[in-house]
């Protein structure tokens, strides 16, 4: 494991905090929530023009062939200033998918079009309240040369921007993995409201038709690569939340030291001293997980252990830095006003999306005793 970043990826890190910072700023996000919108076209346009979107793709497919951990980096800025990116979405999970079990006919069809975010693709895979990748009830079933879709998912984050859908359905009790357009006849989706404002969608499949070649994986092959991209998932969420968490702790601690009660700075009370500090060994600790887990995308280290270790640990930690954020900046911490509770709302959603930390701490473990047996 390496706590240090290379050359490649520091400029890209740099690159990703000027774009966000000069592009888009938290105060042009709260400006689109604020008119109802999940996102900025125009700027998810400059992304694909800076070639993130072909991050870890093959080069012969319109991809960079740079490292995994380089979507990681770009999400942790992007988390800085709560900006929306397709890149969770369309290119982790869906291209991931697509790069691991899809045949060469299927990737020379579907790969160039996200490589190049002219395309954008999204995983239709939850279909309760809570994550749970096991629980399919979505059924496909053969129909002629193809396949047919039955069943809805509950949360398919950008779901009502995608072109393509990428579908987990379960098929004579086994996974299998589905690619088709996004307005099949049959397809209803209905965007949600979150609490965050990024864009999310139910969807329903009613009799939806699939073609022969719509069918990328199934079996344990299916679970296996469903497995991997989520974990990649979970290691860039946990990387967006640790950034978030450092914009919470030092505006708290620059509040704490500007601000001024009973004629004293807010700082100096060692109460909250030692509530800062604590905080500040856990991110610290939470830290190291997700340097280990950035170093497992790139191949080093236990992908699936480090996974759970990091989204877990960092979610666990974000949670409690945000509302202890929220409490040590008192009454106006609960306000608009201010951007804490911006920020809450999303640590709330990433968080919970793809296995909350009590998920995380159960497969964890689960993980270790297999290892154990093994």
């Amino acid at each position: 494991m390496t706590l240090i970043l290379g050359e490649e990826q520091r400029m890209l890190q740099d690159s990703a905090t000027d774009f966000f910072a000069s592009r888009l700023p938290l105060a042009h996000n709260r400006a689109l929530r604020d008119t109802g919108l999940t996102h900025d076209a125009k700027a998810w346009r400059e992304m694909d023009e800076l070639g993130w979107s072909g991050i870890a793709l093959p080069e012969e497919l319109g991809g960079l062939a740079f490292p995994l951990s380089g979507i990681a980096l770009i999400q942790a800025q992007a988390g800085r200033t709560l900006a929306a990116t397709p890149l969770l979405s369309s290119n982790i999970l869906c291209a991931g998918l697509l790069a691991l079990c899809a045949s060469d006919a299927q990737q020379r069809d579907w790969l160039p079009g996200i490589a190049g975010g002219t395309v954008r693709a999204a995983l239709a895979l939850d279909e309760g309240t809570r994550h749970d990748p096991s629980c399919l009830r979505l059924a496909a079933c053969a129909s002629g040369d193809g396949w047919v879709l039955d069943g809805s998912k509950s949360l398919v984050m950008d779901g009502t921007l995608a072109d393509t859908l990428l579908v987990a359905a379960t098929l004579a009790g086994e996974t299998a993995l589905f690619i088709l357009p996004a307005v099949s006849a049959g397809i209803t989706r209905t965007p949600l409201s979150l609490i965050d404002s990024r864009d999310a969608a139910r969807i329903v499949f009613e009799r939806v038709q699939v073609s022969a070649d719509g069918l990328l994986a199934r079996g344990d092959s299916a679970d296996q690569m469903l497995a991997t991209v989520l974990n990649r998932a979970r290691i860039c969420l946990a990387a967006e939340m640790q950034a978030i968490s450092r914009e919470l702790f030092d505006s708290t601690l620059a509040y704490l030291k500007q601000r001024q009660q009973y004629g004293a700075w807010l700082g100096s009370f060692q109460a909250l001293q030692h509530r800062m500090a604590r905080l500040f060994t856990e991110l610290e600790l939470a830290e190291s997980t997700v340097a280990a887990a950035l170093s497992a995308l790139d191949g080093e280290g236990e992908l699936a252990l480090l996974a759970a270790l990091a989204k877990g640990k960092v979610g666990e930690v974000a949670l409690k830095v945000a509302n202890e954020a929220v409490q040590l900046h008192g009454g106006i911490g609960v306000t608009d006003e201010l951007d804490i509770g911006l920020y809450l709302k999303r640590i709330r959603v990433a968080e919970a999306q793809y296995g909350d930390h009590l998920f995380q701490r159960t497969l964890y473990t689960r993980l270790i005793a297999l290892e154990a047996r093994t």
